[in-house]
Parts: structure tokens; C-alpha cells; sequence
């Protein structure tokens, strides 16, 4: 396994698209996008329409990782197929942005 805090940028498809939109349910693109942004993470409700839709192709880990924090899940009910170890440090360190 890689470490997380080791990988920029995580592929993306529609497959994550469609778990981020059931998760997100009826709380707003503007909503999710206030709360990551609360935790210092940029990430706009377009962006987060985009990769609902899938046509973003890549995402920030550390985006996707504020994304589930915010949403309160674990990153694999977003990404099912991805399989890493997140360092004790780097969860804490985005754990304690912010909010």
C-alpha cells in the first residue's frame, strides 16, 4: 500500500461520482463546498458537480479526504477500489483544520 499523505492527485470516475451524490444526499452542492472550505480546503459546488457527474478524471486527495470528513463517511464508501493507509499525521493534520 501507499501511504496517502504520499499520493497529489487520486483518479476519479463516474462510479465515485454517483457514491458522492447518494452520500451527499439533499445537502446542497453550496453546503458541502462551504464545510470543506470551512476546513481550508478549496473546493467550489461546480467542482463538486463535476465530479458527481464524473467528468472530472482526477481529484486532490486532499479534497476527497475533506469530502468524506465533511460528509462524515469513510473515504471507501466514496472510492470503494482504493486501498491505502492514511498516516496517523496526515489524518490529523486535515482532521484539525479549521472549520
Amino acid at each position: 500500500m501507499v501511504p496517502l499523505d504520499l499520493v497529489v492527485m487520486i483518479a476519479w470516475d463516474s462510479k465515485c461520482g454517483e457514491n458522492l451524490k447518494h452520500i451527499r444526499g439533499d445537502v446542497s452542492r453550496r453546503e458541502i463546498a462551504r464545510r470543506v472550505a470551512s476546513r481550508g480546503i478549496e473546493c467550489s459546488q461546480e467542482y463538486i458537480r463535476k465530479l458527481e457527474q464524473g467528468t472530472a478524471t482526477v481529484v486532490s486527495t486532499k479534497i476527497v479526504i475533506a469530502l468524506a470528513q465533511t460528509l462524515e463517511v469513510d473515504l471507501a464508501q466514496i472510492m470503494p477500489g482504493l486501498r491505502v493507509k492514511l498516516s496517523p499525521l496526515f489524518v490529523l493534520s486535515v482532521a484539525n483544520l479549521p472549520e
